[in-house]
């Protein structure tokens, strides 16, 4: 099942319902995030089974039982399978974990067609949803174990946007220890069906093992670099999949498929893992086309990061903002524009050609000259960005003068 949040967190309830993140909310009120009772993709639990054998789902007469607000952000026959459609994000998000109860405001799990459907680790699934015809399907999240089949068929975008169904394969998780704690076995999923450009992700998949709880939504950011945001317990291993179509690379500007990195934040990390489904193990996305690239990033140095897919560009021409002109003081601060792609930042002052002052790995964006500069004589200095990729172009020369 799924949980709710407060709705100071409104912008990220859909990710906090199941647990794996796909698209990043727009920023509007909560007031924005009208749910509906039903959408463009529903859950068809009769043609759902789960388990080796495929145990068909237990399905409940309509409308669901009364009970604690089974019917409060829905229409009174729409609480099935604990799925819901946001028509704001144009996002469904689904999400379920064995014996543990609802928030208020939604399904309890007895509810649902999961009433009488035990889930545990290591669990099957196949799970066919209805959709409208000519509804494009961007990208699913899955919460589900990372070494099990997932796939999403029909895999080909087109046939999946003409689609009137789609079937979701994927293997119930044990989440692994978090901030939020470890609930015991889940799954959930998100599919992303906007047509926003920031959210084009051109039918990829993200897989992980991280709780639900700990899970934000994950963006195409403006250093080119796709993911999603990850909180959890220091020391605790989570692995990350990210699985690529290649229009989706060379949309992200990577031509050679071997050259995508993985990134902590904007830092580079080794362990990183790629191959074409071709070459993958048994049981690992074979059922994926073999053009798509799958990517496994693993991390247990928490806190708050992004979990990143890509190449990293060195950072643009820096802007530098003050001093300029004339200044008072003989050891000034030092500002600059912020640049998305830079970890640090390199200062340097001069007098003439001559350089007297060089600050390197600046975290901020300020540093103040850590002796005097001498007065009433034409100064200059720069700043550039660094980060793992390299050095990027320094700014423009600002002149100033110290009184």
């Amino acid at each position: 099942m799924v949980r709710c949040i407060s709705t100071e967190r409104c912008l990220r309830l859909l990710p906090l319902l199941c647990g794996v993140f796909l698209v990043t909310l727009l920023a509007a009120p909560a007031a924005a995030l009208a749910f509906a009772g039903s959408g463009p993709i529903t859950w068809s639990p009769a043609a759902s089974t789960y388990g080796v054998s495929e145990t068909p789902f237990v399905a409940l007469p309509a409308p669901a039982p009364a009970g604690t607000g089974a019917t409060s952000l829905m229409a009174p026959d729409a609480a099935y399978g604990a799925g819901f459609w946001d028509a704001a994000t144009q996002v469904y998000a689904m999400g379920f974990v064995n014996d543990v109860p609802m928030s208020p405001g939604l399904p309890t799990l007895s509810e649902t067609e999961l009433s009488l459907t035990p889930l545990y680790y290591g669990v099957p699934l196949k799970l066919v949803f209805a959709k409208d015809a000519g509804r494009r399907v961007d990208s699913v999240a899955i919460l589900g174990r990372p070494d099990a089949l997932v796939s999403v068929e029909p895999s080909d975008p087109a046939a999946l946007t003409a689609a009137t169904q789609f079937t979701v394969r994927a293997t119930v998780t044990d989440p692994v220890a978090s901030y939020s704690g470890n609930v015991g076995a889940a799954f959930g999923l998100i599919v992303d069906c906007s047509d926003a450009a920031a959210r084009d992700f051109q039918g990829s998949l993200f897989v992980t093992n991280l709780h639900w709880l700990d899970i934000d939504p994950p963006t195409f950011s403006a250093t080119g670099l796709a993911g999603l945001s990850a909180h959890g317990e220091n020391g605790v291993e989570a692995t990350f999949d990210g699985i690529f179509p290649p229009s989706f690379l060379t949309a992200m500007g990577i031509a050679d498929p071997t050259q995508v990195q993985g990134y902590v934040d904007i830092a580079a990390v080794t362990g990183l893992s790629s191959a074409t489904f071709a070459v993958l193990g048994a049981g690992d996305g074979s059922l994926w086309p073999s053009g798509y690239w799958k990517y496994r990033l693993t991390n247990s140095a928490w806190s708050t990061h992004d979990i990143l897919y890509g190449r990293l560009a060195q950072p643009s021409k820096a802007a530098g903002i003050s001093p300029k002109g004339t200044v008072a003081t003989t050891r000034p601060t030092f500002k600059w524009k912020k640049l998305s792609t830079a970890k640090t930042y390199e200062v340097r002052v001069y007098k003439g050609s001559t350089l007297l002052l060089k600050k390197t790995g600046v975290t901020t964006l300020s540093w103040k000259a850590s002796k005097a500069l001498p007065r009433k004589v034409n100064l200059t200095w720069k700043v550039r960005g660094v980060n793992t990729t390299g050095a990027g172009t320094y700014s423009a020369a600002l002149r100033f003068k110290i009184s």
